[in-house]
């Protein structure tokens, strides 16, 4: 029989996946919108230097390293929820698979959240300089 202690850290994992949906829902919509941009910058066959160029294709690289340890973190939670419900009453050490899949989902989620705030820097730098050429050209 499995205990209510069993049974809250099996559904314990689960309660992570919400919040990283909602990152991944946005780091995607951030990710498309940049390809639109990029887009529409070659269809228009505007002329921008070649550090806006880097720096865009540094943003679509952070972008696809986020989102991709964001869906490994969420299949580690997953794979952790369904190895400790498979394993929690029959081997005593599945606790500790269970922990070890949860502390793999958070280095995979954290490493992407230092990728996702880097990128915004990135972004930022891109927005000012932006700012400062349409200052400079109207002066």
């Amino acid at each position: 029989m499995i205990s209510l202690t069993e049974i809250g850290i099996i559904f314990a994992p689960l309660t992570f996946l919400p919040g990283l949906g909602m990152i991944i829902l946005s780091t995607s919509r951030r990710y498309i919108e940049l390809i639109r941009q990029m887009q529409q910058i070659f269809d228009r066959n505007l002329e921008y230097d070649e550090r806006f160029f880097k720096c865009q294709r540094s943003r679509l690289g952070m972008f696809k390293w986020s989102l991709s340890l964001l869906y490994i973190a969420a299949g580690l939670i997953f794979l952790g929820s369904l190895t400790g419900s498979l394993t929690l009453t029959f081997h005593p050490l599945s606790e500790y698979l269970l922990f070890s899949f949860m502390i793999l989902a958070v280095i995979a989620a954290v490493s992407a959240m230092f990728l996702l705030v880097k990128e915004s820097f990135v972004s930022a730098s891109l927005i000012y300089e932006q700012f400062e050429k349409q200052v400079e050209e109207k002066s």
